[in-house]
């Protein structure tokens, strides 16, 4: 892969995720580079704070937004300026972490460009099976990208981990725009889906969660998402799944929106709103009740297996 040079004469490097080609001034290892010479996005280094019609607080994490540019500054960590969709600009704090300044640049930041260019962006991790595009998403901790980890050891790929973005086409249908090839798992996790973390990379050590490379088993184009489940723990009870209707589909659609509260600071509550009515109207929305506290993780993934090929031979 060559080094480019932008119109500073620094040093770039390409890569192309969620359907977008980037050029950038950090380096991203994480991400599939390409030779491709079109730009869609281009992240640069550069000051940010500077732009602030406002004073940051001293702690905790900020954001800003005018005249559709989005700045987002963590304590310790950066500022992040988004503008129009197609620029980021990093300005790293002194001291920081340089994992964590990516790991918000792929996460919260990334989100929000694709936000900014019109994409519905759901948290969770999507996955292929049998040839269809399959969406997981909960809270935290209810266990979206374990399901996925164990979709994956099972054979099927993984297509977006944390950040799955959906692109509607002319015709109104959502597909998922795959991610990069990693997982970020919690040490829980890892050992559920029988994964040894010994000689994993810690993306952070606030949240102990450890990044899994794909070697194998991702798939790096868009699909069509056929449906999408909420994965909710409880006590007690049995493995169960369920259709979401009418309110709730609608509810649990908006909830689990990736970073759902920025939507008023992005101006974006109108868009979201809409894009979510459409996908409630459009895809099977499903719940997936499993007993917490209990290893159920095999149960859970062949139920799904087997629920995805009674609603293909409904449909058929």
């Amino acid at each position: 892969m060559k080094d480019y040079a932008n119109e500073t004469g620094r040093k770039t490097y390409r890569y192309t995720v969620y359907g977008i080609s980037i050029e950038s001034e950090l380096m991203l290892p994480e991400l599939n580079m390409t030779d491709n010479s079109v730009t869609d996005v281009k992240i640069e280094i550069g000051n940010v704070t500077d732009k602030l019609a406002v004073e940051i607080p001293d702690t905790g994490s900020y954001c800003y937004s005018q005249s559709g540019e989005f700045i987002y500054c963590v304590e310790g960590i950066g500022a992040y300026l988004v503008s129009g969709g197609s620029r980021i600009t990093v300005q790293p704090y002194r001291q920081a972490d340089g994992n964590m300044v990516k790991l918000f640049l792929l996460g919260t930041i990334m989100g929000v460009l694709l936000m900014q260019r019109g994409l519905a962006v759901l948290h969770g991790s999507s996955v292929l099976i049998n040839g269809q595009g399959v969406l997981f998403t909960g809270l935290s901790g209810a266990g979206k990208s374990t399901m996925a980890a164990a979709l994956h050891r099972r054979g099927y790929c993984l297509m977006a981990d944390d950040v799955s973005p959906l692109q509607r086409d002319e015709q109104g249908q959502f597909w998922i725009q795959p991610g990069y090839p990693q997982q970020k798992l919690w040490q829980e996790s890892a050992e559920l889906v029988g994964i040894n973390t010994e000689n994993l990379e810690v993306v952070s050590d606030v949240w102990k969660k450890f990044a899994l490379p794909l070697k194998e088993g991702f798939h790096a184009t868009a699909v069509p998402l056929a449906a999408v489940y909420e994965i909710v723990a409880r006590q007690g009870g049995d493995i169960e799944i369920r259709p979401l209707r009418g309110a709730a589909k609608m509810s649990m659609i908006m909830e689990n929106t990736y970073r759902c509260e920025l939507m008023d600071c992005l101006g974006l509550r109108i868009q979201h709103f809409e894009q979510c009515g459409a996908i409630a109207r459009q895809l099977p929305v499903f719940q997936l009740s499993r007993p917490e506290k209990v290893d159920s993780l095999q149960k859970q993934v062949e139920a799904v297996v087997s629920h995805l090929t009674q609603l293909d031979a409904k449909q058929a």
